[in-house]
């Protein structure tokens, strides 16, 4: 059978690999001119672990991890108030292991010679009968295919032209996160530094091998609606926001319009009744996105991908119905509960402005014994995270 894959990222590269496995033909849609490269780092837990050993890339994922040998944690003037290693900070337990998106963007291509790609496109629409799916793309001719997968992120582009508007299925969780690279002036060697409270969190690192370091912002929204393609206005709500923090942040801050590698979202869920429709099927964060706060959205497109492949191979592909059927039962309990846990991050940040006896006495805690605290919170975040990495059992297909 010969499939498209809309997206050239963890979920798609993944569903490639099995797809070739078990003797389909797959094909992929990237609308970046190539594989893209660097990015934030992203981790691999619990289950999703099985998903690497079973692909034999367990140990060349391991090999060029981020290698994080510690966190930082700083007051609003830059005097450190804890320490922790790179693991615990990272929610990282067992042989849990981080590393570059780029990075395993490129192991995963690397398993898919003879795997077609078509870079620099990407489709502008989708027509389906009862025995193909007609395809336009914006640059190549119109093709045939027998199914379409759309693994083209939050702001999937098969979702919208297949399903509907992304607005009936996103579900924001009042934060929004801006991430882009910076000259590693403070000499970071696979560290993190970071500055939390209730609201506002900033931090840089560097990782193994990457000879600049990421700024990363992570902040509750305003009630003034952002632009998300106006870039001048997010950098203006970037600046406004972190007002009246000293560290590093303004020399971040300063040195953010000129970074090339820009990048500025609200956090958000996608929450849908179905994850296909005909011949077409979403995965990873175009069907079921949990959003940067749970941790878990690599996990999850590990786990996608294998299951969903799995399934139609077991189906003989012709009974692509019953295969999606199978795919939504098995991961749909999997997907809510980690779901919770980016709702969860996500209240605790917009907790500053309730007043009520516990927040009260959250933010109290936050002035006498911050580290304390937010180490608190990170090792209760890493207990959640890692009962909802392990709860599922994956099948030998």
């Amino acid at each position: 059978m010969r499939v498209l894959i809309s997206g050239a990222g963890v979920a798609g590269l993944t569903t490639a690999y099995w797809l070739k496995h078990y003797g389909f033909t797959p094909t992929i849609v990237e609308r970046a001119p190539t594989l893209l490269t660097g990015g934030y780092k992203i981790d691999v837990r619990g289950s999703a672990l099985q998903v690497l050993h079973r692909m034999g890339i367990h140990d060349t994922v391991v090999t060029a991890s981020t290698d994080m040998q510690g966190a930082l944690l700083v007051d609003k003037k830059g005097k450190i108030i804890c320490k922790m290693s790179g693991d615990a900070f990272g929610h990282r337990v067992g042989d849990d292991v981080e590393i570059v998106r780029g990075n395993l963007c490129q192991i995963l291509k690397d398993q898919i010679p003879n795997v077609e790609f078509i870079f620099n496109d990407s489709i502008q629409e989708i027509s389906q009968f009862s025995e193909k799916v007609q395809v336009k793309f914006q640059k190549h001719h119109t093709r045939e295919f027998d199914l379409v997968i759309g693994a083209d992120g939050l702001h999937s582009n098969v979702r919208r032209l297949v399903f509907g508007d992304e607005a009936q299925f996103a579900h924001e969780l009042g934060l929004h996160l801006c991430v882009f690279s910076v000259p590693n002036y403070l000499k970071l060697d696979r560290m993190e530094m970071q500055y939390s409270e209730l609201g506002r969190v900033a931090s840089i690192w560097s990782s193994r091998g990457d000879s600049t370091a990421k700024a990363c912002f992570g902040f509750t929204a305003s009630s003034d609606k952002i632009n998300l393609r106006d870039k001048d206005q997010q950098q203006q709500v970037v600046r406004k926001t972190y007002e009246g923090i000293d560290w590093e942040v303004p020399r971040l801050l300063q040195m953010m319009p000129g970074a090339s590698d820009f990048y500025f979202d609200a956090a958000a869920q996608i929450h849908m009744d179905r994850w296909s429709r005909g011949r077409v099927v979403l995965l990873g964060d175009a069907a079921y996105c949990a959003s940067p706060m749970s941790g878990q959205g690599t996990s999850l497109a590990l786990i996608g991908a294998y299951v969903l492949a799995g399934e139609l191979a077991a189906a003989s592909g012709e009974k692509y119905q019953a295969a999606f059927n199978a795919y939504e039962e098995q991961l749909l309990p999997f997907v809510r509960r980690n779901q919770v846990l980016g709702v969860s991050a996500a209240k605790l940040m917009k907790s500053q402005g309730k007043n009520n006896l516990l927040i009260r006495l959250l933010m109290l805690l936050m002035r006498i014994t911050p580290g304390r605290l937010i180490k608190f919170f990170i090792n209760l975040s890493t207990r959640r995270i890692h009962q909802a990495a392990n709860a599922i059992t994956l099948k030998e297909y």
